[in-house]
């Protein structure tokens, strides 16, 4: 099974984006508009355009730009060392304490 490549020219990105702020503008004003006046099926046309451009284009920013793999990251792992909790009588104890002086 082979890997689909994403990686599209600028120009595709430029498309995708102007076709996600077309039909998101288009969706908005028709939503604006008398309940009578709204056209059902423009409206559901235009959202398979939004999405379709969305899918489109996070795809390709996702290829442009990977994350890196845990192998990978120079960083060393966080460890946290295991601390010595008081138990809840000494907790009572030190507070007793306190609260006397």
């Amino acid at each position: 099974m082979s890997k689909k490549i994403y990686n599209k020219p600028k120009r595709a990105q430029i498309i995708y984006f102007l076709l996600i702020f077309l039909s998101g503008g288009a969706l908005f004003f028709i939503k604006t508009k008398p309940d009578d006046k709204q056209n059902f099926w423009l409206m559901m046309v235009l959202l398979i355009i939004l999405m379709y451009s969305l899918l489109k284009s996070t795809k390709n920013w996702a290829y442009d730009n990977p994350k890196p793999k845990d192998d990978e990251i120079d960083e060393p792992k966080k460890v946290y060392k295991q601390k010595d909790i008081p138990s809840l009588e000494e907790m009572t104890k030190n507070f007793k304490k306190t609260i006397k002086k």
